[in-house]
């Protein structure tokens, strides 16, 4: 989801390919799939605006990759008026001759670059994709490099020392600076500020669908990603392709809400917290079962975890000659969650956390107590660029998801819902609902253009939706709701741990079929884990590097 798929997360997937030592492979050369047919006339529903003309050119980076600018309006309500320029990366694919269209694909956030993932994308979504289609990531507006984000505060931010609170005071220091951040983009925002929702975005997409010749929409959306295509597919039905959602949200429940909690924060609405919990005491129990050959955490790990947890809190634990705050410890433990390969680098990383903390030496293993620091600031805070008075904020996350979605207004609100959340799902529930405490009173105008459901549509083809059993940003009762409301949908349930299952043996099988003739698996289909949870690191090497992002 969230996690974490925003540039925050960027450096955690980068130190976790370097550790499990993965490296990118191009798919192997299956038989082609057929042409496909037209499944019908071309309908009404899509976007009304100037079609943009696409000047495709080899990238700067030399890669086969081609690069691309895209003119669209900057408010949809006014479609001949200002515009703006999106950024697009165009991988083509590898037999021209029999392309069957063009996947676009997005891998989460909000604030993950598109056309950063869509050469992995082409890779890792198996042959059917890399053979017969062009992939296509369109850098969301607000992300990319001709259309980014900006909002300048009036001066320094606010001291802020905490992730996230686990204190009442703490809570009004993180308060305070999130309604810096909150100010800055009231008071001074760029134009595309209050143009960011996720129906824009959705709206970009389908005006660049046209501008290459599809008269249906193919998709493949991870994390918030999922978000992105729900709402295509809610405002689009008619258009929908062969369109695949993994790692999925609650739409209603990221947008407004249920009856029971419409009240709380959209971060805590999202139950990531509850995924977060559940991976964790999953994989500590596994740890325990494997044991310590295989993972050195283990005997008794739980508890070892809370022992960990409560000097934490205390602010009496140290590693390395430093000092691990709470936050850091279970902002850095999220971190090493989101590896859908093995869990190898959490259980040597707690391990050694363990035993420097015991005052034992040890190997190094994992990570230092200043790296976990560094993935949890990564995890729990935006890049922010701060140099004096003028302050520019670069910051997609908020700018999007606070104009998608309804919430509270007061401190207290996040206060008491993150203590809720701690009670239900502890350690993980004031980390997740504080992440959105800057969308109290977010600026009302750049929620107009917003989509907010419903979501009960019956799209022109069936939506398959893959969901992972032991996700921690986006819990399975995500991709399960997202089933019910897309008449027709498919659920496809990889038994596993991580945030996704992209990159799966079975799961990339499906993909292959579904994108090659719009099969669907077999309902009730589980699709295994290919590696123990510990013990992989010497199998999981030659697998791509790419790891899925925060939300």
């Amino acid at each position: 989801m969230l996690a974490t798929t925003r540039r925050r997360l960027t450096a955690i997937a980068a130190a976790a390919a370097t550790a499990l030592g993965v490296a990118a492979i191009l798919p192997a050369s299956p038989g082609h799939a057929t042409a496909r047919p037209h499944t019908g006339p071309v309908l009404a529903a899509q976007v009304d605006a100037p079609i943009p003309a696409l000047d495709w050119s080899r990238c700067e980076s030399g890669a086969r990759a081609l690069c691309a600018t895209a003119e669209v309006p900057l408010d949809y309500d006014d479609p001949t008026g200002p515009t703006i320029l999106l950024d697009l990366l165009k991988v083509p694919a590898l037999d021209s001759a029999n392309k069957l269209g063009t996947l676009f694909v997005n891998p989460g956030g909000p604030g993950g670059s598109a056309t950063e993932f869509a050469p992995y994308a082409a890779d890792l979504l198996g042959d059917t994709v890399a053979l017969d289609y062009d992939v296509i990531g369109i850098d969301p507006r607000g992300v990319g490099e001709h259309s980014q984000m900006v909002c300048t505060a009036a001066g320094d931010p606010p001291n802020f020392t905490v992730g996230f609170p686990i204190t009442e005071q703490e809570s009004k220091q993180v308060w305070r600076f999130q309604r810096w951040i909150r100010n800055a983009c009231v008071s001074a925002p760029e134009e595309i500020v209050n143009h960011m929702s996720t129906a824009d975005t959705a709206r970009d997409m389908d005006l660049i669908r046209q501008a290459v010749g599809e008269d249906e929409l193919d998709y493949y959306g991870i994390s918030y990603g999922t978000f992105l295509g729900a709402t295509y597919a809610a405002m689009f039905p008619d258009r929908v392709g062969r369109f695949v959602v993994d790692g999925v949200l609650d739409p209603v429940n990221w947008s407004t809400g249920d009856a029971d909690n419409a009240d709380l924060p959209f971060t805590t609405r999202i139950k990531s917290a509850r995924g977060a919990y559940e991976a964790l005491t999953t994989g500590l129990t596994e740890c325990d079962r494997v044991g310590r050959r295989l993972c050195p955490f283990a005997g008794d790990a739980e508890a070892k975890w809370r022992w960990l947890v409560t000097k934490a809190k205390a602010g009496k634990l140290r590693a390395y000659g430093g000092r691990l705050a709470y936050s850091d410890l279970v902002g850095g433990t999220l971190g090493m969650l989101y590896d859908n390969v093995s869990y190898d680098w959490l259980g040597y990383s707690l391990a050694d956390l363990y035993k420097q903390a015991r005052k034992h030496t040890t190997k190094a293993g994992g990570v230092t107590a200043a790296q976990m620091r560094r993935i949890a600031r990564q995890v729990t805070r935006a890049p922010y660029a701060m140099a004096g008075t003028g302050v520019p904020i670069n910051d997609a996350f908020h700018g999007v998801s606070c104009a998608d979605t309804a919430n509270p207004t007061t401190r207290e609100d996040w206060w008491n819902a993150g203590r809720q959340q701690d009670r239900d799902f502890p350690w993980f529930g004031s980390l997740w609902t504080w992440d959105s405490a800057a969308c109290a009173k977010w600026p009302t105008a750049a929620q107009d253009d917003s989509f907010r459901g419903p979501y009960d549509v019956t799209p022109a083809n069936p939506i398959l939706v893959v969901g992972n059993s032991h996700d921690p940003a986006t819990p399975v009762q995500g991709a399960r709701r997202v089933t019910t409301l897309f008449e027709g949908s498919r659920f496809l349930l990889m038994d596993g741990w991580g945030h996704g299952a992209i990159g799966n043996t079975c799961v990339t099988a499906a993909f292959d079929d579904y994108y090659a003739t719009g099969a669907l698996p077999r309902e009730g289909t589980v699709c295994e884990k290919d590696y123990p949870l510990f013990g992989a690191y010497f199998k999981a090497r030659s697998l791509p590097s790419w790891r899925p992002q925060a939300g």
